[in-house]
């Protein structure tokens, strides 16, 4: 059996199991992406295809992101239960606004951001990219570009605007463009035949964790018992994505046509080579480190991008991990 014939087939049956999961006592949740069905949001997938969500109560929806969609605001209206947030900031800038959520675990130990330059530019460190132009999302221009600014001494001259897709980047040497490590490498390969070049911005000293999962305080104090639900079983569903991904893969495969098997596998091996889900042993998947919240808080803070007497710790909490006897 073919590898599209066999998504075909655990696509099909994930529908035929799914019609009886709306059953008594299942908590109803919508769970908001950042981004289009991938690879990279597999252990969700993973976890909903094998029905572990239901397993322990919860009949979860998951919702799939696109470009110019702000998960956060999204959460802050009542228009979902669950968001995806990129980075921590995401997080502490809604409690700074005054709406109370917490991250309960997060996808990544660090965040899987990477800068693309050409080869052939002159680009050997961060220091050489001063003086070229810097293709970078607004969002990213608030938190990690402030960072970059100050220690490698680049300018907001070089900025250019960011539309999701590598095509202007292509037509520019002279470039650099935003990407995540599991995903744009791909495809300039299998343009280009060779291997992409790039600073993976963790690796730059960017301290922050990478696609949290994000509840509001409300949840929490009504419904303890779907939010620990939520991360045992999206736990469990990354630890079996990285040892079978195939009904992940399906699920994500049927959302998005676009996702190959080459662009998933890629994505998954990408996670595990950069250490992006665990540094040594599976176990540590979704959790939270206290120093990596303090670090970027304390980043921001001296920034002036977030007030001097914030406490990130009201923006996380670790008794949901700890239960899933995964300890932050």
């Amino acid at each position: 059996m073919s590898f599209l014939t066999q998504l075909s087939t655990l696509a099909a049956a994930a529908v035929l199991g799914a019609a009886p999961a709306i059953a008594q006592d299942l908590v109803p949740l919508t769970f908001q992406m950042s981004w289009k069905a991938q690879a990279e949001h597999g252990g969700y997938h993973q976890a909903l295809a094998r029905g572990y969500y239901e397993d322990c109560g919860v009949d979860l929806t998951i919702r799939d992101g696109g470009p110019g969609m702000d998960t956060a605001q999204l959460l802050t209206t009542g228009a979902v239960d669950i968001a995806l947030v990129s980075q921590n900031d995401g997080v502490m800038r809604l409690n700074e606004a005054g709406f109370g959520a917490k991250a309960v675990m997060s996808s990544f130990k660090k965040i899987p951001q990477i800068l693309m330059y050409h080869e052939g530019e002159g680009i050997e460190t961060p220091e050489d990219m001063a003086g070229h132009p810097m293709l970078l999302s607004q969002s990213n221009r608030v938190t990690i570009w402030p960072f970059m600014k100050a220690k490698y001494g680049l300018s907001d001259d070089d900025l250019r605007a960011y539309n999701g897709q590598i095509a202007v980047w292509m037509s520019n040497p002279d470039a650099i463009q935003q990407g995540y490590v599991s995903s744009e490498p791909y495809r300039y390969e299998q343009q280009t035949g060779e291997a992409a070049r790039y600073f993976l911005i963790a690796d730059m000293g960017y301290v922050s964790l990478g696609g949290l999962v994000v509840v509001p305080d409300t949840l929490i104090e009504a419904q303890p018992e779907a939010v620990q639900c939520l991360v045992s079983a999206s736990v469990k569903g990354w630890q079996d994505f990285i040892e079978d991904p195939a009904p992940a893969m399906a699920s994500i495969s049927a959302r998005d046509p676009n996702q190959t098997e080459g662009q998933m596998r890629f994505a998954l091996e990408k996670m595990v080579s950069e250490h992006l889900l665990y540094e040594a042993d599976p176990s540590e998947i979704g959790q939270m480190s206290p120093e990596a919240w303090k670090a970027h808080a304390d980043m921001l803070k001296s920034q002036g991008l977030l007030a001097g007497d914030f406490d990130e710790t009201t923006s996380y909490t670790l008794e949901f991990l700890d239960a899933s006897g995964t300890q932050g």
